[in-house]
């Protein structure tokens, strides 16, 4: 059970366990699809790199557009 003390760490990928417990059958028989489980939870999270940077994308457009209905 390596992955129980990255998940610690990981708090929101420990709730996300928490709320998809078929993930615990899965993870106790076969460990090696931890890898699995880890990107499908930042794929529904959205926390993984791509969907960051398409939030950043969001605020810079919301901000321009805020700054032109200012004008």
């Amino acid at each position: 059970m390596y992955y129980m003390k990255y998940l610690h760490e990981h708090l929101d990928l420990l709730m996300y366990l928490r709320f998809h417990p078929r993930w615990y059958k899965i993870l106790y028989y076969d460990p090696d699809s931890f890898a699995s489980f880890v990107d499908e939870a930042k794929r529904e999270l959205k926390i993984r790199n791509v969907d960051k940077l398409e939030n950043i994308k969001k605020q810079i457009e919301f901000f321009s557009g805020f700054r032109k209905f200012m004008k």
